[in-house]
Formats: C-alpha cells, sequence, structure tokens
C-alpha cells in the first residue's frame, strides 16, 4: 500500500468521506466484468481537502477498519455510504470516531440528517478523469493516485513545491 498524506486526515469534529472505487476497464469492451483494482480513500471536509488514496487488496471490514484507523484521526465524524464493511463502523474502532450513513439504494443524500458522499464521489470523478484507460491497471495508478494526491497537497504553489521537492532530493 503506498500512501502520500500528511499526518492522517480529519480531526475532532472534522468530517471525512470514505468510500472504495475500482479502477479498471472492460475485457475487450464487453460484459459487465471490470478487471482492475480496488482503491480506498478518504477526503475531509474543510479548507484544505486533504486525501489519502490507498491500493487494497479487498474491501473487507478487517482491511477498510484497519485503513481507517491508519488515516484518519481520532475525533474525526466518518461518512459512508451502506456498504456492508461499515456496518458496526463505531462499535469496531471503538468509540474514537462517530459515523454516520447514508444508504444510496434509498438516497444519495439522507433527507432526515444530510448526510452524503458526494465529496468522495466527486473526488474519485477527479482522479479517474485523468487516468486513461489504458492505464487503470495495477502497476500503473499507483503513480496516478500519487500525481493527485500531490497536486490537492500543494494546490496553488505547484511550481514551489516542485522547486522543492528538487531541493530536497539534491540536499540527499
Amino acid at each position: 500500500m503506498v500512501v502520500l498524506t500528511h499526518d492522517g486526515v480529519g480531526g475532532p469534529g472534522i468530517e471525512v468521506q470514505v468510500d472504495e472505487s475500482k479502477f479498471g476497464k472492460r475485457k475487450c469492451h464487453r460484459g459487465h466484468r471490470i478487471e482492475g483494482v480496488w482503491i480506498f480513500g478518504g477526503v475531509e471536509i474543510a479548507d484544505e481537502r486533504k486525501c489519502f488514496l490507498v491500493k487494497v487488496p479487498n474491501r473487507n471490514r478487517d482491511t477498510l477498519c484497519a485503513l481507517i484507523k491508519k488515516h484518519i484521526l481520532p475525533g474525526s465524524i466518518i461518512r459512508s455510504d451502506g456498504h456492508p464493511s461499515y456496518k458496526k463502523l463505531d462499535e469496531i474502532l471503538g468509540h474514537c470516531y462517530e459515523h454516520e450513513v447514508v444508504v444510496h439504494d434509498h438516497n444519495l443524500v439522507d433527507p432526515v440528517t444530510g448526510v452524503h458522499t458526494n465529496t468522495i464521489e466527486g473526488t474519485w470523478n477527479g482522479v479517474k478523469i485523468n487516468v486513461p484507460v489504458r492505464q487503470r491497471a495495477e502497476k500503473h495508478v499507483i503513480g496516478h493516485l500519487h500525481e493527485f494526491m500531490w497536486r490537492r497537497q500543494n494546490a496553488g504553489r505547484l511550481w514551489e513545491a516542485l522547486l522543492d521537492a528538487l531541493r530536497s532530493v539534491r540536499h540527499v
């Protein structure tokens, strides 16, 4: 698993939307089965919009809970869809996080609580739009994820960040 983040996303009272998405393509452009790689990610709903994107071997509860503990700071409000791996998440993670769910089979935005995962869904679109279909294989997608996170982390100062990175490599 390769990740580029700060010291974690979220924090006390900060909302973090989580979701998983498959990067791949249909074989011979036929049928519904998509071959590719699963990516789990989270984006905080704050001015910085810090995020993490991680390749995962599967989407089971143990895998996703371990990544939540690793990349999301305690005290965060985690918002997810109704995927079975997120059921009873607050019990599994202890009471370090608040967990809110929107069930997409019923609504995209919960009409009572206002809970949604639109920001992480939009993030997937932002990542995938810049990844050619032929490069959605496991060996290529990681580089694209790194680029997206680096650009997000350095938004508004890309040139300066590139120069800083080059200076740090030269001094190593």
